[in-house]
C-alpha cells in the first residue's frame, strides 16, 4: 500500500477504534442497572484492551503496524456498526478487530 493511503487508513482506524469505544461507554453507561457485574468487567475489560492495542497502535509505523488489508477490514467493521448500539454488540466487535490487528 502506498505510504500516505496506508497513514491515512491508520489514523481512520484509530479515530473508528475511538469512536467504538466511547459508544461502548456510554452504552454501558446507559444499560447499568441491568448489567450483571461480570458482564459489565467483561466491557470495562474489552474497552480498556482496545485502549492498550490503540496506544500500541499510534506507536507503531503506519506502514508496519500489520497488513494494510486487515487494516481496511477492521475499518470497514468499525465503519458499519450502528451510531446506537447495545454494549454487548458494540464489546463483541471491538473483541474482534482488536483480536484479528495484535
Amino acid at each position: 500500500m502506498h505510504n500516505r493511503a496506508s497513514t491515512k487508513v491508520h489514523r481512520e482506524l484509530l479515530l473508528a477504534l475511538e469512536s467504538a469505544r466511547t459508544r461502548l461507554a456510554v452504552a454501558m453507561a446507559a444499560e447499568t442497572k441491568s448489567t450483571p457485574l461480570d458482564r459489565r468487567q467483561y466491557y470495562l475489560d474489552t474497552a480498556d484492551r482496545t485502549r492498550r492495542f490503540m496506544k500500541k497502535l499510534r506507536k507503531a509505523n503506519a506502514d508496519k503496524a500489520t497488513e494494510p488489508q486487515d487494516l481496511i477490514r477492521a475499518l470497514e467493521t468499525l465503519k458499519q456498526l450502528p451510531i446506537h448500539d447495545k454494549a454487548q454488540r458494540l464489546c463483541q466487535v471491538l473483541r474482534d478487530v482488536v483480536t484479528e490487528l495484535e
